[in-house]
């Protein structure tokens, strides 16, 4: 079980931030994994994903294929890293700072630091403004300032109160979407059935399901590293992928079902909560109170993140200070943007996602290989990197992840009817290329000491 180690927290927060944590603070045990990967997941986000599927023109089991192949894959990788916290005891951008070196891995921590920063300010302004559509009493600036303080409370006070908050949230949410879920059933929505296979919209599927849950992945040791090194990463791996993917599953089924049930597939929560009103004001009202921890629930964890992020670029500073900043910076671009801007956000935020699966493929590479020689830069993965991911912009449709702010398709996006793969394709060079340089390296290195007549 988790036990708390309040013997070295200042005031109840947590006092480590980047550094590796020494075997005598090591506790806890792998299913809090599962538990916080699982209420995390539980958000509207998922929920507007599972409803937007609805809209590609496939048939209802391909949805499902699309939903569980997308799903477990992306979680999987998730899993992967978080299944190397106990051993290395580091965050995730530390582990990456290992590999890539302290000026390769700047790119990445700042990417981190810029996407953690806008996810927290979208939840903040989408937590806001359920609240004030609720209770429209007060501004929303005022709901959105409420919502960001709550979320910062537990954030800085660290990983073990992070780790029972998210423990709690995952029944409390789980409970409540169960509920949503049977009287989305009970609604009797008509299921697209009669549907001709539409390879486009199935690869259109998988990608955008494969794409939100693997975004986790830069996050993925910052909530294991506390475990002892003798866990079993198997374990480990395990609950992660299981927590997150079961989640994410659940909501889009609640995403996909309410949007037939109302007609609504913008996936917006009001179209959840539109739905819930219908049994009354009590649900309605829970159904507020359920999203807006949800959100908390995904914001804490981007919050504490976003700090350790910033540590990665700047050693010096504090985590408590770090994450101070990240919540003001983002409740000022929360309460700036507004509703009207949650839209851009997630464009933006999209866009950047592109990043991370050749770093996740060169990433798994490297921890295979055991290469953490860095120390400025290593030359070799960063080449790796931005290979990859320079041969996947052909597979890209940015007009597509950008809702048209960049009118971009790349050829073989246009081949294959604007669905993107690119995910897929610079993950997969990403692991190759470094699997074969490394090999490629040590071959050199062989063929030089046979020269030098072994010596």
């Amino acid at each position: 079980m988790l036990n708390i180690n309040f013997s070295e927290l200042m005031f109840g927060m947590e006092t480590y931030g980047i550094e590796q944590i020494p075997a005598r603070m090591r506790h806890g045990s792998p299913f809090y994994q599962f538990t916080l990967w699982f209420s995390s997941n539980l958000t509207v986000a998922d929920y507007a994903l599972g409803a937007i599927l609805v809209t590609l023109g496939i048939s209802w089991s391909w949805i499902w294929v699309a939903v569980f192949l997308g799903n477990l894959i992306g979680a999987f990788l998730v899993g992967y890293l978080a299944s190397e916290g106990p051993r290395f005891g580091l965050p995730q951008m530390m582990i990456s700072k290992r590999i890539f070196g302290d000026i390769g891995n700047i790119p990445f921590s700042l990417a981190q630091w810029i996407s953690t920063l806008g996810w927290f300010s979208v939840n903040a302004i989408i937590s806001g403004y359920v609240l004030y559509y609720a209770y429209p009493v007060l501004p929303l600036t005022v709901y959105i300032i409420v919502s960001a303080f709550s979320q910062m409370v537990i954030a800085i006070f660290g990983y073990d109160i992070i780790h029972r908050s998210e423990f709690l949230l995952s029944y409390i949410l789980g409970a409540f979407f169960a509920l949503t879920l049977i009287l989305a059933i009970m609604s009797r929505p008509v299921l697209p059935v009669n549907v001709p296979f539409s390879p486009t919209g199935f690869a259109i599927a998988l990608a955008t399901v494969f794409s939100y849950i693997m975004s986790w992945a830069p996050y993925a040791s910052d909530y294991s590293r506390y475990l002892p090194e003798t866990t079993s990463r198997i374990k480990v791996l395990l609950y992660a992928m299981l927590g997150g993917a079961v989640a994410s599953i659940w909501m889009e089924a609640v995403g996909m079902l309410t949007g037939l049930a109302t007609g609504n597939y913008s996936g917006l929560p009001t179209v959840l909560l539109g739905f819930m009103n219908r049994y009354g004001i009590l649900s309605l009202t829970v159904s507020v109170m359920m999203i807006f921890l949800g959100a908390l629930s995904a914001n804490v964890l981007n919050l504490y993140s976003n700090s350790l992020a910033l540590l990665t670029l700047y050693e010096k500073a504090k985590r408590h200070w770090g994450l101070i900043l990240g919540a003001v910076v983002g409740t000022a671009l929360a309460i700036v943007g507004g509703i009207n801007f949650v839209g851009y956000f997630e464009d933006f935020l999209y866009f950047l996602d592109y990043w991370i699966t050749p770093w996740i493929g060169v990433m798994i590479g490297a921890i295979l290989n055991n290469d953490f020689t860095a120390k400025k830069a290593n030359i070799r993965l960063l080449a790796a990197y931005f290979l990859s991911l320079l041969a996947s912009v052909p597979f890209m449709n940015l007009q597509t992840a950008t809702s048209g702010i960049i009118n971009f398709v790349g050829p073989f996006a246009i081949a294959l009817g604007g669905a993107d793969v690119s995910y897929f394709v610079s993950f997969t060079l990403g692991l190759v290329l470094v699997l074969v340089f490394k090999r490629l390296t040590s071959s050199r290195l062989k063929r030089r000491w046979f020269l030098q007549g072994g010596s």
